[in-house]
């Protein structure tokens, strides 16, 4: 079976794209960035790997997805932890009742991408399955997985993506990246928060988060650096990247994570000014939109410098280009700071 009424177009970001997917679906309306920002969705962290790249960050909290839903007061269903075969029963019990399903994945496992890379969580749609149709057996997934392929909305593709159940098994249990445990999310009812309302509190969860991670609503990692120090702590670090086991490499990424990989460019920035810009001036915001745009746009001269670093023949070319991005990255985190203290003062005001 497959969802007739769904209507699938790519986006920016994974975890933004579904939302505004379903969104879509369920006739909220909201677009993207708005999307985005009403799931309290920028943030930064910044953290260490034993493996290549060795160094990595993200600009969106963990937590982005179900803040979602909580934040406009949708009900749903958000869990994790369960064997496949629950976990699979559930999922098809909530598409064989009309609602799409986001799961959350690493791509290495789902074939369509043709990747080595593990990259997680990666945020998608279930639209539908067919058990009948022969999946293929994947080694790592779990043998409990069954025969059947599972239709993907995903925002990186234009169109509706075939996939294994085993490789839907594996892709979210895998434990490579940020380990995954069967985690699934289904909508059970409309909006009960009316938007600039909810933008509101969104708006203040990010900047109090960004300020000082310590007092965030919602649970942070323990491992890494959040908020605006995680960008003080890249600032710190990046210069002895060249005494890294492949620096080229660590530098390319860095500069992917902030203009590529499903970030929407400026590491999540541009898409947090499309937010302000739709909502600003109904929550007190009047010009915050403009000055995330200038912030967005220092991001953008840092991703330069990083892709320009990644492409020099020889490690000594490199701290030239990595002592200007760590300037660029305490001013940033000078800027940031300001930008969000200014939002909570603003926001405090009658």
């Amino acid at each position: 079976m497959r969802l007739s009424a769904y209507d699938h177009a790519p986006g920016e970001h994974c975890g933004s794209t579904s939302l505004r997917n379903l969104s879509n679906f369920y006739g909220w309306g909201h677009d993207e960035p708005t999307c985005f920002g009403l799931a309290s969705g920028l943030g930064f962290t910044f953290f260490a790997t034993e493996d290549p790249p060795e160094r990595t960050f993200f600009g969106r909290p963990l937590w982005l997805e179900a803040a979602f839903f909580e934040n406009l007061g949708i009900p749903h269903t958000h869990t994790e932890g369960a064997d496949w075969a629950e976990t699979w029963a559930a999922m098809k019990a909530a598409l064989d009742g009309g609602d799409p399903v986001m799961v959350f994945t690493d791509i290495y496992h789902l074939d369509y991408y043709d990747t080595d890379t593990h990259f997680a969580p990666h945020s998608l749609l279930l639209v539908g399955y067919d058990e009948t149709v022969p999946g293929r057996e994947v080694t790592n997934a779990d043998p409990d997985a069954g025969r059947g392929i599972v239709y993907c909305a995903d925002s990186e593709f234009e169109d509706v993506q075939r996939l294994p159940l085993s490789s839907l098994a594996a892709a979210m249990s895998s434990k490579a990246a940020i380990p995954l445990s069967n985690r699934y999310l289904f909508v059970e009812g409309d909006p009960t928060v009316d938007r600039d309302a909810a933008a509101h509190d969104a708006i203040r969860e990010t900047a109090t988060y960004m300020l000082d991670p310590e007092d965030a609503t919602r649970s942070v990692p323990e491992w890494g650096a959040h908020g605006v120090p995680g960008i003080r702590a890249l600032a710190q670090d990046i210069a002895d990247w060249t005494a890294l086991a492949d620096p080229h490499w660590t530098v390319r990424f860095a500069y992917q994570n902030i203009e590529r990989r499903g970030t929407g460019g400026a590491c999540f920035r541009t898409l947090y000014t499309g937010f302000l810009d739709e909502v600003g001036a109904e929550v007190g915001l009047v010009g915050f939109a403009d000055e995330m745009y200038d912030i967005e746009g220092v991001w953008h001269r840092v991703a330069d410098l990083l892709s320009e670093a990644s492409e020099t023949p020889e490690v000594f070319d490199l701290p030239g280009y990595l002592s200007k991005s760590s300037n660029l990255l305490s001013s940033l985190a000078d800027r940031e700071e300001r930008f969000y203290r200014e939002t909570l003062s603003t926001l405090q005001r009658p």
